[in-house]
């Protein structure tokens, strides 16, 4: 089911009739493969369709004056590559895969037609769009201002709850495909030093990454460690259950 990830997240934040989510599948145009390190798209180009990612990981990220990339969003299965608007505007960064992804493309004109004010899927996408502005101010406050383990960690917490909503954690455990340089990428940290941090999780039996698995070894102990909260992501508390297992 090639929705899924994204009609769980819409419907995380807005109830979507029966109606709703057929009408997502029919506006499906097209699907596509792409293997780690693939780009995906290019700044200053656009596309009439509305690309979701559908099953691995992608980023969003800019090319530094020296050539090195900085990483400005994770995308994972559920995140959408566009806005949903009328206007098709042009990217202002690239976007490339961070394992093997899958896309599913759906036709913008016949999504937009399907749309109509008020509905559960007008006000899912409409919060999508909110916690991803909101993700944008975390992450600025991340890099900007926490110590790097500290960082990391509240990436970690971060990167949890999101798999957590769209129902791809299994009780403290979830797909991890990212790369220590893909974090350190993520996190404004050299790869040493965000090997240095990691060590420290570690250490303190906060996680473990193992086999592309991260585990959450103690989740309370994590969040405070972090001083992470998940209000950003406009959860309402309905996660608890879900987070409490990950203990």
């Amino acid at each position: 089911m090639p929705m899924y990830s994204f009609i769980n997240k819409i419907n995380f934040y807005a109830c979507l009739s029966q109606t709703e989510k057929a009408a997502l599948h029919d506006c499906v145009d097209s699907k596509h493969h792409l293997s780690r390190g693939q780009t995906l798209a290019s700044a200053g180009e656009k596309t009439d369709g509305i690309d979701i990612v559908t099953d691995g990981w992608a980023c969003r990220f800019k090319r530094a004056h020296d050539g090195s990339d900085q990483i400005i969003a994770l995308m994972l299965p559920g995140d959408q590559c566009e806005d949903v608007s009328p206007v098709a505007c042009p990217l202002d960064h690239d976007i490339r895969a961070l394992s093997d992804l899958r896309i599913t493309r759906l036709d913008r004109r016949k999504l937009l037609s399907v749309i109509s004010p008020d509905s559960g899927l007008s006000d899912g996408l409409a919060w999508s769009s909110i916690v991803d502005r909101s993700i944008m101010g975390e992450w600025l406050l991340n890099v900007t201002r926490r110590p790097a383990a500290m960082r990391l960690a509240h990436l970690l917490c971060e990167l949890f709850t999101r798999c957590a909503i769209i129902g791809r954690t299994q009780g403290n455990r979830m797909h991890f495909p990212l790369t220590q340089v893909a974090m350190s990428e993520s996190l404004g940290l050299s790869p040493v030093h965000l090997n240095r941090s990691l060590q420290l999780l570690r250490r303190q039996q906060l996680v473990s990454v193992c086999r592309k698995t991260l585990t959450i070894i103690d989740w309370p102990r994590l969040v405070a460690f972090a001083g992470y909260s998940d209000h950003y992501l406009h959860t309402g508390g309905k996660l608890s259950a879900d987070l409490r297992l990950a203990s």
